[in-house]
């Protein structure tokens, strides 16, 4: 018998080791990021002259001038890259969500991440790259964790279909293609977004769609509507404050609701911090979680 597994470990030290592989993987990431993000003359050199002008945060920032609304991007359900963005924008986050209580249940439903939790509630947490092939047309490739084990490959497109109300509402689509690694199946979702900006203070972000897997014969427990509304109060150049809700319901009748108060700190001119404590309710149980991500563009 082996004794020494992973399966062998109580449920305290499986969370145990899942909360430390997340930090460990926030601290080396926001340890490459900050290298990054004091870049040489070179590349000061490189971005004045192909972007000048361009704000790689400007969705967060008050001072920012465009073409299209400032509208921010939520923590825990983020886009592939702001509506609007430019040519040649990029980027690189590692998302954490951290379960403060895991003596709870479970459920079938994906978290916002898209993978269902099979180990307990353990920390999930994602680094994923962005990139802006051409105006308003991005991509991204994410690799979801749940503790030290690879749970899932995703990939995602959006467009940007344009502005409107005198460019104080700017709308798009995101299509999302998720890869289960336990289960084998893909999972496909389809996204409509939209942002408004209220005044300089104020704006908002929503999104609705659905979300499905493929090969799976529980068509109805695991066919979900989707809905994500994120309140934002731009506080000063830096802060953005915001109240974000992520609301799943399958056909057979389930629902999951995220609520996720957050603060998003623009460290410079090249990264950012966001972080915020919420819960996320069903049917069965409350679950408080805090979440992090950490955010290098440029």
């Amino acid at each position: 018998m082996d004794g020494g597994g992973e399966t062998h470990l109580t449920p305290g030290r499986r969370a145990q080791r899942s909360l430390r592989t997340a930090v460990a993987c926030l601290i080396v990431g926001i340890s490459a990021a900050t290298a990054i993000a004091e870049p040489s003359e070179l590349f000061d050199d490189w971005f004045s002259r192909n972007r000048p002008g361009l704000d790689v945060l400007g969705a967060e920032s008050l001072s920012a001038e465009d073409d299209a609304p400032r509208i921010p991007e939520p923590m825990v359900f983020d886009l592939v890259r702001p509506l609007g963005a430019k040519q040649g924008e990029a980027e690189v986050n590692v998302l954490a969500l951290i379960p403060l209580n895991r003596r709870v249940g479970t459920t079938s439903i994906p978290g916002p991440i898209g993978i269902v939790s099979r180990n307990g509630h353990e920390t999930e947490w994602a680094p994923e790259v962005e990139f802006a092939l051409w105006d308003g047309v991005a991509f991204e490739f994410e690799v979801p964790f749940e503790g030290s084990t690879l749970a899932a490959y995703k990939a995602a497109a959006q467009i940007t279909f344009g502005t409107a109300f005198d460019k104080r509402y700017i709308h798009g689509a995101q299509g999302i293609l998720l890869y289960d690694t336990h289960s084998r199946n893909w999972s496909p979702t389809l996204l409509y977004l939209a942002g408004i900006e209220f005044d300089e203070h104020f704006s908002m972000l929503a999104m609705a769609g659905f979300r499905t897997e493929f090969n799976n014969d529980e068509v109805a427990e695991r066919t979900e509507r989707l809905l994500n509304a994120t309140l934002f109060y731009h506080v000063n150049e830096q802060v953005t404050l915001g109240f974000e809700s992520v609301f799943a319901h399958s056909l057979s009748g389930a629902s999951d609701l995220l609520l996720m108060p957050q603060v998003h700190w623009e460290i410079n001119d090249y990264t950012m911090l966001q972080a915020g404590v919420g819960v996320n309710m069903n049917q069965d149980y409350s679950l408080p979680q805090a979440g992090l991500r950490f955010i290098v563009s440029y």
